[in-house]
């Protein structure tokens, strides 16, 4: 039994010692700050005939889009934007080499959403009546009425999806009160909401407008007025029959600023704006995928460090 009891004893202080040791040597990283922005990203999309009929056959309702060949006018776009809000948390690295913590690295580990569109298709049909004419009793030319008549489908492709992405970045000297970054990033969302959104307007313009000549010239139109008028308009959303995903690379380039030196809070509390041109892949199961690239923007955050 003293023996054990003696082995016992050896074997704590053993633990107790090794415990002191590891308390004394430093955590590999630390948490250092705590971020959140507002933003926004431009997004240049392939928008083509093509792309109208794949989303045609992505979504859960596909009669709610018309046949392009019925309209004379077709839009198809190629730029599409996200509004972007972000929460993250910094760590920081210590370094051996200097026996601190390396105030010019960190990591970003961030969560946001993406609220945004990628393609907008628009079609519509314009019809010009001239409805009639009012002869001047007084020699003057005569004004013509005429009515313009607006048949209009409008598509959107729509989400909202919930983001996490990870950034390693490269500071000039977070030391002082202002200073600049870059890094690299790769971000991953998924929607939570993936539909498009079906709209249809009918309306018309009713213009006046008085036609003459003018000696040695062309017909012009010395007098002019609308008169805009409202007929019938829907709205109709279709899910999409899979949720989209998306992976984007990018490059972080920001500069933050301190909002004092001395106070005890404000010591802590930063400033900082940011860019982040890349490129998206957007992966649709079974579907057609895109690559996109895009411009995104921090417009403003805060950040507090420790």
């Amino acid at each position: 039994m003293k023996n054990l009891a003696l082995v016992i004893c050896l074997f704590l202080i053993s633990g107790m010692l090794q415990s002191q040791t590891s308390e004394k040597k430093p955590a590999r990283w630390k948490v250092t700050s705590f971020n959140m922005s507002l933003g926004s990203a431009s997004f240049f999309v392939s928008g083509t005939q093509s792309d109208y009929d794949n989303l045609k056959q992505s979504v859960e309702d596909p009669d709610l889009f018309v046949d392009p060949s019925n309209f004379d006018n077709q839009y198809y776009s190629d730029w599409s934007g996200d509004f972007t809000p972000r929460i993250s948390i910094g760590i920081t690295p210590y370094s051996k080499k200097k026996g601190e913590y390396n105030v010019n690295r960190e990591i970003r580990f961030g969560i946001g959403s993406n609220k945004g569109s990628r393609r907008y298709f628009s079609f519509y049909n314009e019809e010009k009546i001239r409805v009639d004419t009012f002869q001047s009793v007084n020699g003057n030319p005569n004004i013509y009425a005429d009515s313009n008549y607006v048949n209009n489908f409008y598509y959107s492709e729509d989400f909202i999806d919930l983001s996490f992405s990870f950034s390693y970045l490269f500071k000039t000297n977070a030391n002082k009160r202002f200073h600049a970054y870059a890094g690299v990033g790769v971000e991953y969302a998924i929607t939570l909401k993936y539909y498009v959104t079906a709209n249809q307007f009918e309306n018309y313009i009713m213009t006046y407008s008085q036609e003459g000549t003018q000696e040695g010239s062309s017909p012009y139109n010395s007098y002019y007025q609308s008169y805009y008028g409202y007929l019938s308009s829907s709205y109709n959303e279709t899910k999409m029959k899979s949720p989209a995903h998306f992976i984007r690379a990018f490059i972080p380039v920001g500069i933050n600023f301190r909002f004092s030196n001395n106070n005890s809070f404000f010591k802590h509390l930063n400033i900082y704006s940011e860019i982040n041109p890349g490129i998206e892949f957007q992966i649709i199961p079974g579907e057609q995928n895109y690559v996109n690239p895009y411009f995104g923007v921090a417009w403003v955050g805060l950040s507090y460090k420790w």
